[in-house]
C-alpha cells in the first residue's frame, strides 16, 4: 500500500483543465520529481495534497485512510508541508520570527525571544544553512529566503514535504544543499 495516494484528481479553473483525472502514488522514503511544461498541472497537484486548493474530483489518501486536506493548517496536522515557489513573508520580522510563525513559544502571553531564536538556530543548523536568525527577512536573499521557507516546513516535522520548483531561485551551492537536504530527510 503506497503511504500516500492522490486517486482520480481534477481540478478546473475558468477556462483551463488544470488536471484531468491524475493518480499517483508515493511510497514512505521516497523522492519523487514532477516534470512537464507551464501549465501542466504540477503545481497544482502538490497544492491540492498540501490543502492549498481543493479538487473538484478525486480523494486524498495517506496510508489507506482517506483525508481532506482542505487547507494548509489540515494538511500539516496530516503531517504535510508545501514550500512554495513564491515566497511570501514578513519582511520587517526576523528570520526567528517568520520561522516561527503561528508557534511563537510564549510565557505568559509574552513571546520569548531565547526559545525563539534557540529553535530558529536549530531548525537552520538541521537544514545546514548559515543564516543570522536575527536578521530581518527583508535584508535576506531570494536564495536564502528559499532555505527559511524550506527551514519552516522541516520544523512542522511533516511526513511528506512537497517543493514546488525549490532550486528555482537557489545558487548552485544552495541546490547542492537542498539536495542533500532532500536525502538526511528521505532516510528519517
Amino acid at each position: 500500500m503506497a503511504f500516500l495516494s492522490a486517486e482520480h484528481i481534477s481540478k478546473r479553473y475558468p477556462g483551463v483543465r488544470a488536471l484531468d483525472d491524475v493518480s499517483v502514488d508515493f511510497e514512505r522514503g521516497s523522492v519523487h520529481a514532477l516534470m512537464g511544461e507551464n501549465g501542466a498541472g504540477k503545481s497544482t497537484l502538490g497544492k491540492i495534497i498540501a490543502g492549498v486548493t481543493t479538487p473538484d474530483e478525486g480523494t486524498i489518501k495517506i496510508e489507506g485512510q482517506e483525508v481532506r486536506p482542505t487547507d494548509p493548517r489540515i494538511a500539516q496536522q496530516l503531517g504535510i508541508a508545501i514550500v512554495h515557489q513564491e515566497l511570501a513573508f514578513c519582511p520587517n520580522l526576523s528570520v526567528a520570527e517568520n520561522l516561527q510563525l503561528g508557534t511563537l513559544p510564549s510565557v505568559s502571553g509574552f513571546v520569548n525571544r531565547l526559545k525563539l531564536r534557540e529553535r530558529a538556530r536549530a531548525l537552520m543548523g538541521e537544514i545546514g544553512a548559515d543564516i543570522d536568525v536575527d536578521t530581518p527577512v527583508a535584508q535576506l536573499t531570494t536564495g536564502q529566503e528559499q532555505m527559511i521557507q524550506i527551514a519552516t516546513a522541516v520544523g512542522t516535522n511533516a511526513r511528506v514535504i512537497i517543493f514546488d520548483e525549490p532550486t528555482s531561485s537557489l545558487s548552485v551551492n544552495e541546490s547542492e544543499q537542498l539536495f542533500s537536504l532532500i536525502q538526511r530527510l528521505k532516510e528519517r
